[in-house]
């Protein structure tokens, strides 16, 4: 888990067991928005990650037949696939 993940769900679990509470509340916003914005830079930098199946090769071995290799269909090939919320926070 990302730690900007676990913070934000740190945050959320302290707003939730104080609920109420004024302080923790105007707290967590900033958190959370920090969290986001954080995260947001880093896919900017770097909007794609090596692709797990394949280990960014872009091709891998067949499950069903040993001998047997192919492009990944995972990342098409590639070897990189787009990390989590890249599109959802629209970054190329």
């Amino acid at each position: 888990m990302p730690k900007i993940a676990l913070l934000a769900a740190l945050a959320t679990a302290l707003v939730a067991t104080f609920h109420g509470a004024f302080l923790l509340s105007m707290l967590a916003l900033p958190v959370l928005a920090g969290a986001l914005i954080g995260y947001r830079r880093r896919l900017i930098r770097r909007p794609y990650a090596k692709c797990r199946p394949c280990k960014g090769i872009g091709y891998r071995r067949s499950l069903l037949f040993a001998s047997s290799t192919g492009y990944c269909p995972d990342c098409d090939g590639t070897g990189l696939r787009p990390r989590a919320g890249a599109r959802l926070l629209n970054v190329r």
